[in-house]
């Protein structure tokens, strides 16, 4: 009796401690850190625990969660042992009696469909019969009128009779086949649901007394980024320029980000985090340049060698599950059979990447392995159906036709099958070929239409306000107001900051390579608003001028914003005929060149003008180049390039000079313009 109690007491407390060993948790995402590859995610969650060693699983992560940057918080009267991940999936297909009932309605259409066929070859066949007898006239002597009118009569009423069911038949068989449409997209589209392939977080601990725990989960996934942007804009020269900071942020997790604290990072966790090391360094004749060492970016992939690999084998045709299907592994040894309900589990090979499934009469299909539960849809073989030989009358134009029938003499062979009578939607008639075949054709259905006709549109985040937090190494953005991201990798914008700077604005022209006067405008002090270089869109006095690209790298105490072409300021850089000369001494050629720049102001704002151009550099001892005059410029002589700078602006036009002079060998091609 003690032992049975004993047994009694030990089943009861077994059982309780086995069902408190794995403690599930929904994920609650409180928090979202985007850096320019990747994110940080951060879920929160309560549970209440009983005392001893236990299992905290964190479900329905996102699959492409990288394991080695997990970090885990827990608040409560507990210990952490360790913390590991492990994968998992969802299916959301429809349970196999549904897609039975669907099939079943798809045989009686099809059997009504076969029902239509007969008909129809019976009405082409009594066709054929009148025709045949069309000759209304007795053996002996001809007919009585009377006869000959009744005769007609009857093969008018006969052939109409026939024709008028034919045309039947055509809408009733389009029908069958709208029908037969909706129903395989049915199938399809509930069996061709994704698997929700997801990792969890397990975290085991060791509970001292029941308690009230708080679990605070971080990870980061590479399956996300943002990018700034800027809209500039100005109402006009003279005027502060409006610099609106902007971000595009895209992410493919998997899994919704929904009413989260959003955090833009100027941080890479992707990146090289390692300082270099300098050697020692010998040199010897013939020697090469040191090669520089950079490590590339190391970002996860998932690697599924030794991993089990689940699926299943689908009749793309019916929807319903293939059985004794083969998945193999191509250069690879091993592999499985599908069991009764098409399901099948497999280790994955070291370094396999794809999977093969095959069966007889079904085409072959291989996937790649990039989740750990895979569909495979098997299309079957098209197969020969049995014809049916048909005599019909037909005229040239190839229409059926009982007109004319005294000198309607072309005969000809139409031949039916199952593969020829398919509904066309467009067509409301039968399509007559050249090939003598009469066939419905099957366009794509509607539905299919629509799906190929649908047109991304980008989502559009609400203008919010962000913090600027400037951190050590990194500027991080904080968006005040809880934000939503779907998993659909479009861009989602958000709004970063807003600043009004005092600018000067300036005329810029390069003549030599652009004939065209730029209005820029010149902003200092700009290092203080943790700008990032980005795509910038150009407004001008409430009008898009453009694209273009600000680069902050720079070591410039001035940012310059261009703000397009001003058409009212005309500059043309043209040869001075008279001072371009070339000398030929022996071997030896001398070639004088001389420019004229000209500006012309035809009603455009007088505000300064920078103009540049260059004098030739050479690295070749033996080319002497002699820079000439350059009046009224500046010139840099590591760079030869030439600044003219009217800071009064310019009315009406002005010209500058500048020459120079290259001493060369002669025979030698050498460009000098």
């Amino acid at each position: 009796m003690k032992s049975i109690v004993f047994f009694i007491v030990t089943v009861f407390f077994g059982t309780s401690i086995f069902s408190q060993k794995e403690v599930t948790l929904s994920p609650n995402m409180k928090q979202a850190t985007v850096f320019f590859t990747g994110v940080q995610l951060q879920h929160e969650n309560q549970v209440s625990l009983k005392p001893g060693k236990q299992e905290v699983v964190l479900q329905k992560l996102t699959d492409f969660l990288d394991p080695n940057t997990v970090q885990v918080k827990a608040s409560g009267d507990l210990t952490i042992l360790s913390v590991r991940t492990r994968k998992n999936f969802e299916d959301l297909r429809i349970n196999n009696e549904d897609i039975k009932a669907i099939n079943a309605k798809k045989r009686l259409l099809e059997i009504q469909h076969n029902d239509l066929i007969d008909e129809y070859t019976i009405l082409e066949l009594d066709r054929n019969l009148i025709m045949q007898n069309r000759n209304l006239k007795g053996n002996d002597q001809g007919m009585k009128m009377i006869e000959l009118k009744e005769a007609y009569t009857f093969m008018h009423n006969k052939i109409t009779e026939i024709t008028t069911r034919q045309t039947t038949i055509y809408g009733l068989l389009e029908d069958i086949e709208k029908k037969k449409n909706l129903l395989e997209q049915e199938i399809i589209s509930e069996r061709s649901k994704p698997v929700i392939n997801y990792t969890e977080i397990i975290i085991e601990i060791d509970v001292n007394k029941a308690t009230e725990a708080n679990f605070i989960v971080n990870y980061i996934s590479p399956r996300a980024t943002w990018k700034p942007y800027y809209d500039m804009r100005s109402e006009g020269i003279g005027k502060p320029v409006r610099l609106e900071a902007k971000a595009n942020v895209s992410q493919t997790t998997g899994i919704e980000w929904k009413d989260i604290d959003l955090i833009l990072s100027t941080n890479d966790p992707y990146q090289n985090a390692t300082q270099a090391v300098i050697n020692p360094w010998y040199i010897s004749y013939n020697n090469y340049p040191t090669p520089k060492t950079i490590a590339s970016r190391n970002i996860p992939q998932v690697d599924y060698s030794g991993e089990t690999l689940r699926g299943e084998i689908i009749d793309a045709s019916t929807g319903e599950s293939l059985a004794f299907t083969k998945i193999t592994f191509p250069g690879f040894t091993g592999g499985t059979v599908s069991n009764e309900e098409g399901k099948f589990e497999v280790v994955i090979p070291k370094d396999a990447k794809i999977a093969l499934a095959s069966f007889v009469g079904y085409t072959d299909v291989q996937l790649t392995i990039n989740a750990p539960y895979l569909k495979f849809f098997m299309k079957p073989n098209e197969l020969n159906l049995e014809e049916v030989t048909v005599s019909v009358n037909q005229s040239v134009n190839g229409a059926l036709s009982y007109n004319n029938v005294p000198n309607a003499t072309y005969m000809a062979s139409y031949t039916l099958s199952a593969s020829d009578l398919m509904v066309s939607e467009d067509d409301k008639a039968m399509e007559w070929k050249s090939t003598g075949k009469t066939r419905f054709r099957r366009s794509s259905s509607p539905m299919m239409d629509e799906m190929s006709k649908s047109e991304n549109k980008k989502a559009w985040a609400p203008t919010v306000t962000t913090i600027t937090e400037k951190k050590d190494i990194r500027v991080e953005y904080r968006v005040l107001s809880k934000m939503s991201i779907p998993t659909d990798g479009m861009d989602h914008r958000v709004n970063i900051a807003s600043y009004d700077l005092p600018a000067k604005y300036e005329y810029h022209c390069i003549p030599k390579i652009d004939p065209s006067v730029y209005l820029s405008a010149q902003v200092n002090g700009w290092e203080k608003l943790n700008l990032l270089s980005g795509s910038s869109n150009i407004y001008f006095d409430g009008t898009f001028m453009g694209s273009s690209y600000l680069d902050v790298n720079t070591t410039k105490d001035t940012l310059s914003f261009s703000f397009g072409k001003d058409s009212k300021m005309v500059v043309e850089r043209t040869k001075i005929k008279e001072k371009n000369k070339t000398k030929i001494m022996g071997a030896r050629q001398k070639s004088d060149i001389a420019w004229e720049i000209k500006i012309k102001n035809n009603g455009a704002a007088i505000i300064p003008v920078i103009i540049t151009d260059q004098f030739p550099l050479t690295t070749n001892a033996d080319i002497k180049i002699k820079n000439g005059e350059f009046i009224e410029g500046k010139v840099n002589d590591k760079t030869g390039i030439i600044t003219w700078e009217f800071m009064q602006g310019i009315s009406g036009s002005k010209s500058v000079f500048f020459d120079y002079s290259i001493d060369a060998q002669y025979g030698i091609p050498l460009y000098l313009e």
